[in-house]
């Protein structure tokens, strides 16, 4: 069933008027066996979800490759947050996805099996600021790192949504 998208329409709890999407994808079926097959793939979700702008995933894809290219984004051994400010980004998003195998060339020396992906557009609204800020800023507290890297998917979902 189709959902209207748009400010507003996708309540949140915490985060203000509920602009800032959350996804989560749990051992996706698609086998993402490399890093840009992943990133790919979480920029094609994106623009399903009208998060970004039609045919401009690619732009997206670029950003994301660009960021992790300045240097790796893991907060745990197992765990990255990769992250991008984008012009074809409409509405601010996190996506949250764990693998069923880890990717072995995200980050070297690393077996990366969850990501927590932020997106952003280039002028992102004050409650997308505040939810990203919030976000990083939890990630500072250990139970909630730890649960990102290694809890079940009800615990996962408990925090992150």
């Amino acid at each position: 069933s189709e959902h209207p998208s748009g400010p507003g329409t996708h309540p949140h709890p915490q985060g203000g008027d509920g602009t800032m999407k959350r996804l989560m994808v749990w051992e996706p079926a698609l086998a993402a066996n490399d890093k840009h097959t992943l990133i790919s793939s979480v920029a094609e979700s994106l623009a399903q979800q009208g998060v970004v702008s039609f045919g401009e995933q690619d732009a997206l894809v670029e950003a994301l490759v660009a960021r992790e290219d300045l240097g790796n984004t893991l907060i745990a051994t197992n765990t990255a947050i990769p992250h991008a400010t984008c012009p074809a980004v409409t509405a601010g998003a996190f996506v949250y996805v764990k693998l069923a195998e880890p990717l072995l060339d995200w980050s070297e020396g690393a077996a990366v099996d969850r990501f927590v992906f932020t997106v952003v557009p280039e002028q992102p609204s004050a409650d997308d600021g505040e939810a990203v800020k919030r976000f990083f800023t939890s990630l500072a507290d250990d139970a909630v790192l730890n649960v990102f890297s290694t809890g079940s998917q009800e615990s996962v979902t408990q925090i992150f949504q």
